[in-house]
């Protein structure tokens, strides 16, 4: 059980669900790592030149860093490889590849096996396709992917909250359906 401190310790399950497409979240959960680096600003007022007062305040941007394996025909769509004017099964990359949006849910357990649900409503990829290959290795590399988190609508790139904590019927939702508006305060 949760006793005042949480400490994220293995992603279980991680999901994905592209812009505009009206399907429930793909699993995508072969995951090694995952980093989250949430921005801030910083305001200083100023007395002659010394800093008198500083209020750090976050962006609702933010940059989520992973290591893991991806299916091919995500990776296809997170890069927007896919062609129309290609031949079927050719995937291309270039000038005509638009990073398109994405939203990210992470079923996350602590050493005890305790549940934290996460979701970034708006991600896009910062980084272009890089996928190292080395002949002769004896385990088969994860990809590092760098994630752009944008600010939704309410201003907020990164959601959370621990199962123990979350009505059931979010928590069921969460990892498949996630929308903002479904941890939103009902008026």
């Amino acid at each position: 059980m949760y006793r005042n401190v949480y400490s994220e310790f293995e992603v279980k399950q991680m999901c994905i669900k592209f812009d505009g497409e009206n399907e429930q979240f793909e699993d995508m959960s072969c995951v090694g790592s995952s980093e989250e680096d949430l921005e801030v600003k910083v305001i200083t007022k100023k007395c002659r030149g010394v800093v008198q007062r500083e209020k750090i305040k976050g962006t609702g941007n933010g940059k989520l860093s992973l290591s893991l394996h991806v299916p091919y025909d995500i990776y296809n769509k997170i890069y927007a490889m896919n062609r129309a004017n290609l031949v079927e099964g050719v995937k291309a990359y270039g000038q005509g590849s638009r990073h398109p949006e994405f939203a990210l849910t992470q079923l996350v357990e602590d050493e005890d096996g305790e549940i934290k649900y996460k979701a970034y409503p708006r991600c896009t990829m910062e980084t272009g396709p890089k996928r190292p290959v080395e002949n002769g290795q004896e385990e088969v590399p994860e990809l590092s992917m760098e994630v752009k988190l944008l600010p939704d609508d309410n201003g907020e790139c990164m959601y959370e909250a621990l199962a123990e904590r979350l009505d059931d019927e979010i928590a069921e939702k969460w990892m498949k359906e996630f929308e903002p508006s479904l941890v939103q305060v009902k008026a």
